[in-house]
């Protein structure tokens, strides 16, 4: 029983890889289930028996992905810097995020489609609810349960939003530059006040440019600091 389940695992994880590196190469659109199944050597029935759909192996690699940079966030800027804050660590997440997934054109692609997709609102990325409860519960935000999800949908729209105008070249400005408007208007949603803001922006943008995070191939992260 235990052979069989470690086996169901090690099939599941190895779908999810090789689903990483088709999206990379190939873009989301033009993965099919089917690629995935003879790339991973499985059964085209294992995918929807451990994931469901494509749609659910991408927002989970999306949402891996989040959680991901949100911990290398926190482990630098408490072994690095020895202060952990959890405002300048999220907006430092959203520079970070931001300037990985469309700094690499492969990445951009896979980014662009999954918005155009609309998954950054699905189930599996429900996560971001949590996140933004760990702000209401930290700083004590008068922001009800309800309002929560609110701003968990209404973020999400915005960011897919954004992502699909700017890869098509509607806006004329840099990722930084979407970055920061992005992080404003997410604690302009959690009612933080405009100075509160400035002083965000302005302190998770001076980490970030003393940090070189890099993507590997297929969602891997690598970081190297500048501290002088």
């Amino acid at each position: 029983m235990l052979a069989q389940y470690k086996k169901g695992m090690d099939t599941k994880h190895k779908i999810l890889q090789v689903s990483k590196k088709l999206f990379v190469d190939n873009g989301y659109v033009k993965t099919s289930c089917k690629m995935i199944c003879e790339e991973a050597d499985v059964n085209l029935g294992l995918i929807h028996y451990h994931y469901k759909s494509k749609k659910n192996i991408a927002s989970i690699i999306y949402a891996y992905f989040l959680v991901e940079v949100k911990e290398l966030v926190k482990r630098y800027m408490t072994e690095e810097l020895h202060n952990y804050e959890l405002k300048y660590a999220t907006a430092l997440e959203h520079w970070i995020f931001y300037g990985l997934l469309l700094g690499d054109n492969r990445y951009k692609i896979f980014y662009y489609e999954i918005c155009k997709e609309n998954l950054l609102v699905d189930e599996n990325t429900k996560i971001l609810e949590y996140f933004y409860k760990l702000h209401v519960n930290t700083y004590n935000l008068n922001i009800s349960a309800n309002e929560i999800k609110l701003i968990r949908v209404s973020g999400a729209a915005l960011n897919m939003g954004l992502i699909q105008k700017y890869v098509e070249n509607y806006f004329d400005m840099t990722i930084d530059e979407l970055s920061e408007y992005k992080i404003r208007n997410m604690y302009r949603l959690l009612k933080l006040k405009e100075d509160e803001i400035d002083d965000i922006v302005e302190v998770s943008n001076n980490i970030y440019n003393k940090i070189n995070i890099k993507l590997l191939d297929y969602f891997e992260l690598s970081l190297d600091v500048n501290l002088t």
